[in-house]
């Protein structure tokens, strides 16, 4: 196993040298350990993590850095790493290291890998808010192999994460060769000769229980006058950003009440490996007195194993493992008394002392990094030899979330009682944004459907708002007024044709959904009253009044007037599509710009009723061709706002708009229920998947703790706020997903 020379390139993702923290140190290490095992020919190399706003003078081996906040750097990390001649990329991952909420965008990086991954999980979490454990799973799912550092790690990952357990590796935190356990000429190297030293090393932060310790000290010092306890480190630098170094000054203030100065030292520097490996090996004792129970692996405890330390902490998770079997001891949180116990034991029994660091140091041959990554280097062999085939185990359409369940949640929250506020800062409403007609339509349908699906209560409240708003904003000419301020002012007369052609099929879509014989009635009576405005709207327009003339159709039956006016509305649609169509521009503008997918839906729809074979060609017709334009490999990637697409010229990739995925869901179970095609139902499941990061930056666009849906897809990542219309355009797709597939089971 040990001392090959084979070869294999490598790429490793994750913090490095000289970047200040626990992981950068990991990784340079793991990168340096594992070359030793491969040929020179080999190449390895490193993709460092930058904080917000840092760079750093890195060593050749880091051929690209990624600027945590920066989207577009993940997504040239992944470019680099797959033109390189790489075969194994290893992530090391950590919370707090990547950006994007809990660190998603590192999800942007692992989709494009052309390579397989190996995931080295630092930190994983017994419980995970539910965006944490989403991130979790989706890498578990990207990767070939997880790596973990302890048995309870690779536990919770099999029952919490639900990953196969033959999917998991459980290799240990590597450590230095450390020679011995003589600590005389170390001691000598610090000026600590005839010192019974205790070491606490590590970066600095108020959970490292550090006061502990202190605390125990005082009833030694009468009988063992030559303890000295030494805290190495800095204070963490993002705890050193946020609050300075009020912790270390705490302590400081602590020994000076305790009369402990000539027992503390606090050197507060991140020292070289060398010299942190010559203060372990002069330690007699260490100390862990970590705070947090759930810690499921601490590399300071690792090389205090490997140093053959005596050693003594909190009992949390990784200290319980690996101390077990009388390889060190354990004491409660904040128990300085009890630790205080245990050191005078130790103290009064050089034996016993020896023993135990004897007993650890043996333990800790199996964690030394010759080790360590001979592990590493037969799985990246394993793991590189992996076919195509093996690898489509762990493509991208794997790592979806499941729909989630219909939650009403954020729609009720940007509703008061006029109707559904237009924008938010975030998930909070923006009031001073006003309402508009388009907004509440659409969350019209949205009650409507859910009323009628899944008979939801709060369904039936938000119902009775959006109805009256819209019926307020209904003008003497049968039209309607879009934008309405918050302070219950309208801003115009009429409003836009989009508008007026929304509410006319959201009036339709709940006279043909609702079971409730008024609100038929009112659905009706308002229907009846704008029937005269649909001639004079603009294509979309057209395109949203034929849906609702076909609605309206379906739940009262035609008459020769509506009937009529259908057909006439049909056929304006169609002329624009012969008039703009030639060669392989298949389209009824000669841009595709937004909600695109509402013109070949209309057309199937009023196939539904007129059952005209032309009207049936060019909805497929128009359908494909967007379809063409607008998916890359099953995934959707529809087309930006940011410039749109006008025949002839460049596509516009961002930001892309919630609304228009809706729209082609939408589009695709239209397809669906006139054709019987079930390719269009996998089609609408792949649209719907682009709200659940099967999208072009792999970040879901739903939030599944706001139960909101954010703005846009943009270059930089997603959009933050989380606004009426994309919400509403989510669970307009989920309840047609819902509708569509609870009847597919049923078949």
């Amino acid at each position: 196993m040990f001392g090959y020379k084979k070869h294999c390139n490598v790429a490793f993702i994750g913090n490095y040298l000289p970047r200040i923290c626990g992981i950068a140190t990991f990784t340079s290490d793991l990168l340096a350990a594992v070359e030793k095992q491969f040929s020179s020919r080999s190449n390895l190399f490193a993709i460092a993590m930058n904080d917000e706003g840092r760079s750093y003078d890195y060593p050749s081996k880091v051929l690209f850095s990624i600027n945590q906040s920066k989207l577009k750097d993940y997504l040239e990390a992944a470019n680099i790493i797959n033109t390189s001649n790489a075969q194994v990329a290893c992530l090391q991952h950590e919370f707090g290291i990547f950006g994007g909420e809990d660190g998603e965008y590192i999800l942007s990086l692992l989709s494009k890998l052309t390579i397989p991954l190996v995931t080295t999980f630092h930190t994983v979490l017994m419980t995970p808010r539910p965006n944490q454990k989403r991130i979790m799973t989706e890498i578990s799912k990207y990767s070939a192999k997880l790596i973990v550092m302890s048995d309870k790690s690779k536990k919770m990952l099999k029952n919490i994460y639900n990953v196969p357990e033959d999917k998991i590796e459980m290799i240990f935190h590597g450590t230095p060769n450390f020679s011995s356990i003589d600590s005389s000429p170390f001691k000598k190297r610090f000026k600590l000769e005839g010192k019974k030293m205790i070491l606490t090393f590590g970066l600095l932060s108020p959970n490292k229980g550090i006061e502990t310790v202190i605390r125990a000290l005082p009833p030694l010092i009468k009988d063992f006058p030559d303890i000295t306890y030494v805290v190495l480190g800095k204070t963490h630098p993002h705890v050193y950003k946020e609050h300075g170094d009020r912790y270390r000054e705490s302590l400081v203030r602590l020994v000076e009440k305790l009369k402990l100065q000539s027992h503390v030292i606090f050197d507060e520097r991140f020292v070289s490996i060398e010299e942190l490996y010559a203060w372990l090996q002069a330690s007699d004792i260490y100390v862990t007195p970590y705070m947090n129970k759930a810690q499921a692996v601490s590399g300071t405890l690792s090389y205090a194993i490997g140093a053959g330390n005596a050693i003594l902490s909190t009992p949390y998770w990784h200290a319980e493992e690996v101390l077990a079997d009388g390889r060190g001891y354990l004491f409660d949180f904040n128990d300085s008394e009890k630790l205080s116990s245990i050191l005078r034991e130790l103290l009064q029994d050089e034996k016993k002392l020896k023993a135990l660091q004897k007993k650890t140091y043996n333990y800790g041959r199996q964690m030394r990094w010759d080790v360590v990554s001979a592990k590493y280097a037969d799985l990246f062999l394993k793991v590189s030899s992996y076919k195509r085939g093996d690898l489509l185990k762990y493509a991208k359409s794997s790592v979806v979330m499941r729909i989630p369940p219909f939650d009403l949640k954020h729609l009720k929250r940007l509703t008061d009682d006029t109707g559904i506020i237009q924008h938010a800062k975030y998930i909070i409403p923006e009031r001073s944004t006003g309402y508009c007609l388009d907004d509440n339509a659409r969350a019209l349908m949205v009650a409507a459907w859910a009323v009628f699906l899944f008979k939801d209560e709060q369904a039936k409240e938000l119902l009775t708002t959006y109805c009256s708003f819209v019926r307020y904003m209904q003008r003497e000419s049968g039209g309607f007024a879009n934008f309405f301020s918050y302070t219950r002012d309208h801003l115009e007369e009429e409003g836009s044709d989009d508008s007026n052609g929304r509410a006319i099929w959201a009036l339709g879509f709940l006279a043909w959904k609702t079971s409730n014989k008024t609100l038929r009635s009112f659905s009706s009576d308002m229907i009846t009253k704008s029937l005269k405005i649909i001639p004079k709207l603009n294509l979309r327009g057209k395109a949203f009044s034929a849906m609702g003339l076909v609605c309206y159709i379906r739940a009262f039956g035609s008459d020769d007037y509506t009937l009529d006016l259908l057909k006439n509305v049909t056929k304006d649609i169609l002329e624009a599509y012969y008039r703009n169509s030639d060669g392989d521009w298949k389209w009824f503008e000669g841009i595709l710009c937004y909600d695109n997918a509402v013109m070949p839906m209309a057309l199937f729809n009023s196939f539904s009723i007129l059952n005209d074979e032309k009207i049936l060609e060019v909805a497929k017709e128009s359908l494909s061709f967007l379809e063409k334009n607008i998916f890359k490999g099953g995934m959707l990637s529809i087309i930006g706002n940011n410039g749109w697409y006008t025949k002839g010229e460049k596509k516009a990739q961002f930001d892309q708009q919630p609304i228009d995925a809706a729209a082609v869901v939408l589009a695709m179970q239209s397809a669906y229920r006139i054709t019987k095609d079930k390719e269009y139902l996998v089609k609408m499941r792949n649209a719907f998947d682009w709200f659940l990061g099967e999208n072009d930056l792999s970040i879901p666009m739903y939030d599944i703790e706001s139960k909101g849906c954010s703005d846009g897809l943009m270059k930089e990542g997603i959009s933050m706020n989380q606004g009426a219309e994309s919400t509403i355009s989510f669970l307009l797709a989920q309840l047609a997903i819902n509708e569509e597939y609870e009847i597919e089971n049923l078949e």
